[in-house]
């Protein structure tokens, strides 16, 4: 990284305390630990890195951008592909992907986290 440069990157997150238990369990079968914003901004502090600024990603970012597409798209693939018990499976994840987002928006979202090396400060 280029001295006084900066790392962005983005990560699903709680945006309130105590989510739902279904949203906690969808996300773990996805593999995945649902921090809040503040525990990933520690984990960033733990890495040695400074955090500068944190951005939520708009709702229309999942939406218009995101989620109103792949449902589309699952759509099409459904008329093609609907008997295929693989894709099928894939497909039915990502109804259930949008499904939650619909129903627990309030509680996760993504956030982008700009960070910096200390180190690397520009004095």
């Amino acid at each position: 990284m280029k001295k006084g440069g900066l790392i962005v990157v983005s990560d699903a997150v709680c945006f309130e305390a105590d989510p739902p238990a279904e949203l906690m369990q969808y996300w773990e079968t996805q593999g995945y630990l649902l921090l809040s914003e503040q525990e990933r901004v520690e984990q960033i502090h733990r890495e040695g890195l400074r955090p500068v600024a944190t951005y939520r990603l708009p709702e229309a970012g999942w939406w218009e951008n995101y989620l109103v597409p792949m449902r589309a798209r699952v759509a099409e693939l459904r008329k093609t592909y609907g008997n295929d018990p693989t894709l099928g499976a894939f497909l039915d994840s990502c109804d259930l992907e949008v499904e939650m987002y619909r129903k627990y928006k309030r509680y996760y979202g993504y956030t982008f986290f700009v960070m910096q090396n200390p180190k690397d400060l520009i004095c």
